[in-house]
């Protein structure tokens, strides 16, 4: 049994999954197992094909273009952590994936499909900085499967230290990568990627700064490359998908490794 820090109370607590991680050999968690409260992160990975709309700045919103429940299904089949489909939710509002409490929460994966965007979220995909890889594994699997593309794939995880990976692949460029806990560390040119998708130099300075000297803004930056996919605003119009699935061996080690060390 585990326990929030400085809880007098077992109402706090939280079963610990036995012979899971490295040690226990990646045994698959049990159903009902509780994620520890103080562990947070979602991944995201979004899939923009020709023909290329024209590029938003920070400021300009995306159109709710219809979804398409059948994409968005075939997508969610596509993912290296994913076996089968068990159910499929109606369509809902976008929104912005919540954390999962429990194990059965983990087999969750929402789906977007808009025109030609795809938008994923899959908590199976999260990496920690360290060791896990999955989330560069599939935006590399995206790649190979579309590569007229422009892929994104992106995970935040917070288990007492926060971590972010961002990796962006734009036709005629080299890939992006931005990745760190504290500080990011930058491989690739983030205005070379931002021309590439067709913001000209001269309007830059209008919603990013590369001056160094401050903050940079990476929640603008990937509005601008994944079209507005990951923007969720609060009259939402835009749909999405919610599917529970069956995970494969790999999801399955992920979330073991991952949410359950």
């Amino acid at each position: 049994m585990g326990c929030r820090a400085n809880s007098p109370s077992t109402q706090d607590c939280y079963a610990l999954p036995a012979g899971c991680g490295i040690l226990g050999g990646m045994t698959p968690v049990p159903p009902g197992t509780q994620v520890n409260p103080l562990h947070h992160g979602h991944a995201h990975l979004v899939v923009v094909r020709p023909p290329f709309a024209a590029p938003l700045l920070p400021a300009e919103r995306p159109a709710a273009a219809p979804h398409d429940p059948r994409a968005a299904r075939a997508a969610v089949l596509s993912l290296s952590t994913v076996s089968a489909i068990r159910h499929e939710h109606a369509p809902s509002r976008l929104e912005h994936p919540g954390s999962p409490a429990d194990r059965e929460e983990l087999d969750s994966v929402s789906a977007a499909a808009w025109s030609s965007t795809v938008k994923i979220s899959d908590p199976a995909l999260i990496e920690d900085g360290v060791l896990a890889g999955a989330l560069e594994d599939e935006f590399q699997a995206q790649k190979d499967r579309h590569p007229e593309a422009r892929i994104v794939a992106v995970c935040e995880r917070d288990f007492g230290a926060y971590y972010t990976k961002i990796l962006v692949a734009v036709p005629g460029v080299p890939d992006l990568m931005v990745e760190g806990f504290e500080e990011l560390d930058i491989t690739g040119d983030r205005s070379a990627t931002l021309a590439a998708v067709g913001i000209a130099p001269d309007r830059l300075a209008e919603g990013y700064d590369f001056s160094g000297e401050g903050f940079f803004d990476y929640d603008a930056f990937l509005h601008t490359v994944t079209g507005g996919a990951l923007s969720v605003y609060v009259d939402e119009k835009r749909l999405e998908s919610t599917f529970v699935v069956d995970r494969s061996e790999e999801g399955d080690d992920n979330i073991c490794e991952l949410w359950f060390p």
